[in-house]
């Protein structure tokens, strides 16, 4: 029993039940027992300890209290629980593993259930077992219905977009409250019919029509649009006077009308705004009924006239038309959202001369702009967006699995996850979109990090015509929201000592870790790629990290090595085509000679959310480059000391004076790439990571610590002489001179030129000094350019320390008497 397990049945027992509690979930302990004691690939598992983190967080998401499961999980972790990485790996294939139902179950022995141990049945057992299989049936019927339902829960969105509604309209035309789409003719005539009867009839009529029903004297014509005035046929019997007062009150009917087919025309798929909206209009309309009914209980009192009625009504058609004007302006170009708002909002402003006008304005912007105000309020204080029908300005472009949440994120999170839709945008809130936007995405980080978000005192926002009103509360949020993000990265995410890290090893301000790094991995570094071996590589990482001063560095354990398949002057050509012509060339696959390690490594960090807003994939491809730059020239001064090094023991024999252009030739490369390395990291780096602390001492949001920090790294890589192509190729090219010149003086020491003459050995050094003059003298003159029209000091500097060889640069036109010689060294 137990075979997998080297702990005692009753500790793994109270472990399992531990989980269950804090995740909350339907299992219980026996049934997980069973799992362990009849699966044989329980234990087996060998996972990591990063990847059982993420196992326990996806975890998290499906327990009732994410928070509370995930204390639990540290809280056995610490207690160096035995088998836990396997117990949550299990749990997870039980619970969170969208294939859990190919799971096929361990198989477990039948337990007698009743009877003796024969499991002989006897009819006094018959009721139990009838009783038991009720049951059974009863449970698994439940069971069906609960899967049932999560599952029609997950799929509701597609299966509400799918819906075929009934068209009630089109089915049953009686059911509406507006006048029918048929024109029907006017059958009954008024001939003969004293003038005060006709009064009574068309008093009576107009009510009807009123109210959206057909009369049998005035009679409604179809409406050849949705939001078309509605126009009417009056009795040609009717009595012109009687007649013109009628046609003056007509207008009301049509525009009840339009106000009721915009309702009718709104659904289930309009939005919270419109629903909104109609329900605001259905008040006024309930005044609207009121008032019918009060004029009919006069009509039929006898004391209503078509003059009084006239009167009467006079005020409401003001009212009616205003209806009727904003909702064909909101129906007509189709409007839903925050558009609505938009056109409500400067509707409202518009009426200011017209105190009712204006009343019923504010009325309905008002109640149309709480469900909208009401996702805004969740929005700015808790971060989360409750948006069913896409009609809130902040936009959730989710491009990851949210199951995946927290541990995957791409690296565009930070600016692609949370967007703001301008068409969306209330024309009152759009001087605040951009802060909203912040606010909500700084409490959004804060959950995703599992803390809680407690705010007192939270105002409510309300509509209003003066924009302070609400303008103080959204300010008030994002002060809140920005100091909060900004206090949990600096403090409890040590996001300066993060940057510290990253600089000592990408921008190799961890002196004697370099050194010693370089030592211990230079030989499996000068192979060919395909021939390293990556292992070998994370383990002398992982060495030198424990002997150097690096070993003090709280984020050590998250460096790693990346063999990239390309050199640095590729990958930033690369990039630097972008959008321009030159960009096909480089996305097509092209053969090329095989690099070595030192062309292609570079050192890889993990960085965990939320730092990783900050180190995202972007900063730390830019570190990489840098680093690759620096570690490059780091490598070819070391192959520069090692000449030296040759060069003292040669210096012991006689044929030692051969060897001296050799080493002043040597002594000018290595003082050119000494030069080269201080320029970039004490006046460039150094004095740019600086400003970058003193600036971060002052920020007062994430979105000025990113700024700041993307400021830093294109000054660095501008001033490391990495965004210019000719200036990087110049570069490389005269590094690349120096390679060449100790592989041939390394030749040399080594007795491959034995046999040779002193003349050939010093016609070879003459040309690798052309060589590098030439290449010196490209390096000056893009520096140059670039230092005069960029107008930029800090390329002077490295310009003033290169000319440091004048005398030599001078001798070349002596040298190079022989122009084809001087052609065939500028194409090698």
């Amino acid at each position: 029993m137990f075979q997998n397990c080297i702990i005692p049945k009753d500790k793994m027992q109270s472990t399992i039940k531990e989980l269950l509690d804090a995740l909350g979930c339907n299992l219980e302990a026996d049934t997980v027992l069973d799992y362990i004691q009849n699966d044989p690939n329980y234990g087996n598992s060998n996972l990591s300890s990063k990847q059982v983190n993420e196992y326990a967080q996806r975890l998290a998401l499906k327990a009732c209290n994410a928070k509370v499961f995930l204390k639990k999980y540290e809280e056995l972790k610490n207690r160096n629980t035995d088998n836990l990485s396997d117990l949550v790996l299990l749990f997870y294939k039980l619970v969170c593993d969208e294939k859990k139902s190919r799971i096929s179950k361990p198989k477990v022995a039948p337990k007698p259930v009743l009877g003796d141990n024969k499991h002989q049945i006897t009819k006094e057992d018959v009721p139990q077992i009838k009783d038991k299989l009720l049951k059974a049936v009863d449970e698994s019927k439940k069971l069906v219905m609960k899967s049932f339902e999560e599952k029609e829960s997950k799929l509701r969105p597609n299966w509400y977009n799918s819906l075929d509604l009934p068209n009630w309209q089109k089915d049953h035309p009686a059911m509406s409250w507006d006048f029918p789409k048929e024109s029907l003719p006017i059958t009954l005539s008024l001939s003969g019919i004293p003038v005060t009867s006709q009064e009574n009839i068309i008093i009576d009529e107009l009510l009807y029509v009123f109210s959206g029903i057909s009369g049998n004297f005035i009679v409604p014509k179809p409406a050849k649009d949705t939001y078309d005035p509605r126009t009417f046929m009056i009795s040609d019997d009717l009595d012109d006077a009687l007649k013109q007062i009628v046609q003056q009150m007509l207008p009301l009917a049509s525009n009840y009308s339009i106000v009721r087919r915009f309702i009718e025309h709104c659904n289930m798929w309009s939005g919270q705004v419109l629903h909104a909206l109609v329900a605001a209009i259905e008040v006024l309309l309930k005044d609207y009924y009121t008032m019918i009914a009060q004029l009919e209980t006069e009509h039929l009192s006898t004391n209503l006239t078509l003059q009084k009625l006239w009167y009467f009504v006079l005020p409401t058609m003001h009212t009616m038309q205003v209806l009727a004007a904003i909702v064909t302006s909101i129906g007509k170009s189709e409007l839903r959202g925050g558009a609505v708002l938009t056109v409500l909002h400067e509707k409202t402003n518009t009426l200011m001369g017209d105190a009712r006008a204006q009343e019923i304005s504010l009325f309905l912007t008002e109640r149309s702009c709480r469900p909208y105000l009401s996702i805004l309020d969740q929005w700015i204080h808790k971060g989360t967006i409750v948006d069913p029908f896409q009609e809130f300005m902040i936009e959730d472009n989710e491009l990851i699995n949210k199951e995946e949440l927290p541990v995957d994120y791409s690296a565009d999170y930070w600016e692609k996850r949370y967007s703001v839709q301008r068409d969306r945008v209330p024309k009152f809130l759009d001087k605040f979109a951009d802060i909203i936007l912040r606010t909500g995405k700084y409490l959004n980080v804060i959950s995703q990090c599992g803390k809680s978000i407690t705010k007192s005192n939270t105002e409510e926002i309300k509509y209003s015509l003066r924009e302070q009103n609400y303008g103080a509360i959204i300010q008030k949020a994002y002060a809140f929201a920005s100091k909060s993000l900004l206090e949990l990265l600096l403090k409890e995410y040590d996001l300066m000592g993060r940057l510290k890290s990253v600089k000592n090893y990408f921008l190799m301000s961890q002196g004697d870790f370099i050194v010693q790094f370089l030592d211990a991995t230079e030989q499996e570094l000068s192979k060919k790629i395909d021939d390293i071996i990556p292992s070998k590589l994370e383990s002398l990482l992982g060495l030198c990290l424990r002997l150097s001063a690096a070993s003090h560095d709280p984020y050590n354990e998250d460096m790693r090595v990346e063999l990239l398949p390309y050199d640095l002057q590729f990958q930033m050509f690369k990039i630097l085509s972008i959008e321009t012509e030159e960009e096909k060339e480089y996305k097509q696959n092209k053969d090329c000679i095989p690099l070595t390690g030192i062309e292609t490594f570079s050192f890889g960090m993990e960085v965990k959310w939320p730092v990783s807003l900050i180190l995202n994939h972007k900063a730390i491809a830019c570190y990489q480059m840098i680093f690759r730059h620096l570690f490059y020239c780091k490598h070819v001064e070391r192959l520069l000391c090692r000449v030296w090094l040759y060069n003292k023991v040669v210096k012991r024999f006689s044929e030692a004076r051969l060897y001296a252009d050799a080493f002043a030739l040597r002594q000018r490369m290595l003082s050119c790439v000494q030069h080269l390395q201080y320029y970039m990291c004490v006046e460039v780096i150094e004095p740019s990571w600086c400003q970058l602390i003193q600036s971060l001492d002052k920020v007062n949001n994430v979105d000025e610590v990113l700024e700041r920090h993307n400021d830093f790294l294109e000054s660095c890589l501008g001033d490391c002489m990495l965004t210019s192509p000719q200036l990087l190729k110049a570069v490389t090219t005269l590094c690349l001179v120096c390679v060449q010149f100790c592989t041939f003086m390394q030749g040399a020491n080594c007795g491959t030129t034995t046999g040779g003459s002193a003349d050939s050995f010093s016609r070879s050094v003459s040309r690798y000094g052309l060589r590098f003059t030439a290449a010196l003298l490209s390096v000056l003159a893009y520096i140059e350019r670039m230092a005069r029209d960029n107008n930029t000091n800090k390329l002077l500097n490295i310009s003033a320390r290169l000319n440091f060889n004048t005398y030599y640069v001078k001798q070349l036109e002596k040298f190079c008497s022989d122009d084809k010689l001087l052609e065939a060294d500028k194409k090698s």
